[in-house]
């Protein structure tokens, strides 16, 4: 095998450890999870809308049923004013009925607006509790999408490090100025999606198919098995075959 085979097989491990990484990034259940505390935030708006609405309610509800008390205490004062005997004329009499009827029509009134309103807050309180089972819900399906996540990430995670095991060792084999290179055109041709090593075959380059000029061929197999070799058309290195190096 010739010395820089070792940089293909190398180049093959990158190649999966970069998919690998592709594979963790777009996770189907980093996806699902997202969606779900997408979906959480409105849920806890609404919730926080919705106790603004049943306190805003509360509040009027409170201030109806103290003006049921006074118009109460005021109907009462009158009554034992009209029953008291101290009024006699006729008039004053007729007046304090009027003044009692017209604070039980507005008691009345007060009353039934601040039964609508009990009626919206019970309303209210259903949406708050439907409000909360959702969100109840939506915490648990979050930690179950989690808790998959984690798993398939500690399933890549794991094969990553196999791969990185190998690469190291498959490293150590190669000429540290042809890894340096090596690593070089992986970080910097991005156009080349990592695949920056080809083989040299029938006078070409296996990574863009193009013939190299006749005398660049002639010069490269002339080459050590060791030299670094690159296409002058795409710029990948270039490894020969055994039987046709040195």
């Amino acid at each position: 095998m010739a010395v820089l085979t070792s940089l293909l097989e190398l180049q093959d491990l990158d190649l999966a450890s970069d998919g690998l990484v592709e594979r963790r990034r777009t996770l189907p259940e980093r996806a699902a999870l997202l969606e779900l505390e997408a979906a959480a935030g409105p849920l806890a708006e609404a919730h926080a809308k919705l106790c603004t609405e049943r306190s805003t309610l509360e509040r009027g509800e409170r201030d109806l049923e103290h003006e049921v008390e006074a118009l109460v205490a005021r109907t009462k004062e009158v009554e034992t004013t009209l029953y008291s005997g101290t009024v006699r004329a006729s008039k004053e009499l007729a007046n304090l009925q009027l003044e009692i009827e017209s604070f039980r029509h507005r008691q009345a009134d007060v009353e039934g607006r601040e039964l609508a309103l009990l009626e919206e807050i019970e309303q209210v309180e259903g949406e708050i509790a439907g409000n909360l089972a959702a969100q109840e819900r939506r915490a648990r399906d979050i930690e179950r999408c989690t808790r998959a996540l984690l798993a398939a990430e500690r399933s890549i995670d794991t094969e990553l490090a196999e791969l990185a095991a190998a690469r190291a060792s498959k490293r150590e084999a190669l000429p540290a100025a042809i890894v340096s290179a090596y690593e070089k055109l992986r970080g910097r041709a991005t156009r080349l999606a990592g695949r920056v090593v080809a083989r040299l075959e029938s006078g070409g380059c296996s990574g863009c198919h193009l013939r190299l000029p006749v005398l660049d061929h002639h010069r490269m197999q002339a080459e050590p098995a060791d030299a670094l070799l690159t296409c002058a058309h795409c710029g990948r290195i270039l490894v020969r075959d055994a039987e046709r190096s040195g």
